[in-house]
């Protein structure tokens, strides 16, 4: 029963990991061509192109959801198959790891997301929300790594 579990456990973990990383190529192959056809526009019209800094923006925010994709599928194929030989940025040894990489990114995400608002500009009460959510989910992140450091548990 017992070798039936984890069998199918690892079933599970391999197809979220498939999938995981068909989703993140599928999110680079995206912003791959997103930043083609932005290169197409600003070269159609003599590089004049009205707000081009939010475009770009636009494009760097696909591209960091496509390696948050990437960390995610390379790291629960790690913590529950077997390690790989990955570059040290995508390595992951715990799950607090995982959750932490995650974490970084995602709130990158949402610092990028918010420079874009900012360039769109978006009214300051709407701007300031966004300030301060990005803010606080800041602090719990860095509350919980520091919580974490400082009090190993068993994972």
């Amino acid at each position: 029963m017992q070798k039936n579990l984890t069998f199918f456990s690892q079933i599970i973990i391999l197809l979220a990991v498939i999938f995981t990383l068909l989703t993140a190529l599928a999110a680079a192959l995206y912003a791959s061509l997103e930043t083609l056809r932005l290169l197409g526009e600003l070269f159609a019209h003599h590089w004049k192109i009205d707000n081009v800094g939010f475009h770009f923006i636009e494009v760097i925010e696909l591209f960091l959801s496509a390696i948050a994709l990437l960390i995610l599928g390379t790291g629960l194929y790690e913590l529950f198959i077997q390690p790989l030989n990955l570059p040290r940025p995508l390595r992951v040894e715990s799950f607090h790891e995982l959750k932490s990489h995650l974490g970084n990114i995602i709130l990158l995400n949402m610092v990028v997301l918010f420079f874009g608002d900012l360039a769109e500009q978006k009214e300051a009460p709407v701007l300031l929300q966004e300030a301060l959510a990005i803010g606080i989910i800041s602090g719990i992140l860095l509350l919980f790594t520091h919580l974490k450091e400082a009090r190993p548990v068993n994972e």
